[in-house]
């Protein structure tokens, strides 16, 4: 009777142990993510956060949305979607959760450099890729694209690069335009069918260092 009672009561408490593990390991909702008053992004679906520049000028990503609006099949712009009004943010084929500018006014002839980080569905590609496939077919086609609009165009060697404690995949492309030159520096994970980008932008030594710096920040589980 006693080895019953210890039995039941060391099944009681597993049973405890697992319920509590399950609780802990739910997985986040896909969502926008956070930006706290410290320019600190959190995304809790991709475990991810990133310290931002404080001094540059980001957008909401209502503004995003309305910086970039839809367009119908006969090219004429459409009105930007409403995010209150996106029921599952997860069936979206592309999410744009950060773009910053480092400068907050335009300059005529200046490029203004800035971050931009987004999600793509696997499912809208048509096909599953792991992070390494998406970032190379990425920087091939964009090599295309500009070598087909008489754009010089130099691409770097593909890399691997650990940043706290995760390896991503690492494509950057160096873009001759008459007046400057802009290196896209984009890096990519995976986590189940989506892919994260964190995309930078610059045109010279002291704006990589700005780039660099939150890049280095960036804290992943």
């Amino acid at each position: 009777m006693k080895k019953a009672i210890i039995l039941l009561a060391i099944l009681a408490l597993l049973m405890t142990l697992v319920t509590g593990c399950s609780k802990e390991e739910e997985a986040a909702e896909f969502g926008w993510g956070t930006l706290d008053e410290g320019n600190i992004y959190t995304n809790e679906f991709f475990e991810f956060s990133i310290e931002l520049n404080p001094d540059m000028t980001f957008l909401s990503p209502q503004e995003i949305l309305n910086a970039n609006p839809p367009y119908d099949e006969n090219g004429e712009e459409m009105e930007p979607i409403d995010i209150t009004e996106i029921e599952d943010l997860s069936a979206q084929s592309v999410v744009q959760f950060v773009y910053g500018n480092l400068y907050s006014e335009e300059e005529p002839g200046r490029f203004n450099s800035y971050i931009n980080i987004f999600s793509e569905s696997m499912q809208s590609i048509g096909q599953t890729m792991n992070k390494e496939n998406y970032v190379k077919n990425y920087i091939d086609f964009s090599e295309y694209l500009y070598k087909d609009s008489m754009i010089d165009v130099y691409v770097h060697p593909f890399e691997k690069v650990w940043i706290s404690d995760r390896e991503f995949a690492k494509g950057v492309l160096e873009i001759d335009y008459e007046e400057y030159k802009v290196i896209q520096e984009m890096y990519a994970i995976t986590k189940n069918n989506y892919v994260l980008v964190i995309m930078c932008n610059y045109t010279n030594d002291i704006e990589k260092e700005i780039f660099d710096e939150m890049i280095t920040s960036i804290e992943i589980d």
